[in-house]
């Protein structure tokens, strides 16, 4: 589903690895695939990226869920992405 949206490059081809963590993307984050194969163009970017999120949405970080969810929100208005 990837297009030409955004000004980054994004990876063509996956590992395996990386097509299997698609697979969780999609079920757990969104069907868009854009954002993920723009992050996978690096695989250092997309490793401290996937740390993040499982650092923020796996209940670890200590910060209360509605507040990441206003500040995802929040960073996407300003960055004016729709994820």
């Amino acid at each position: 589903m990837a297009n030409n949206l955004g000004h980054l490059p994004k990876a063509e081809q996956l590992s395996e690895t990386n097509l299997a963590r698609l697979e969780t993307w999609f079920d757990k984050a969104y069907q868009d695939d854009n954002l993920f194969r723009t992050l996978a163009s690096d695989e250092m970017t997309l490793e401290m990226f996937l740390g993040w999120v499982g650092l923020m949405y796996g209940g670890s970080s200590g910060l209360d869920k509605q507040m990441i969810e206003l500040c995802r929100i929040r960073m996407a208005n300003v960055n004016e992405c729709f994820h």
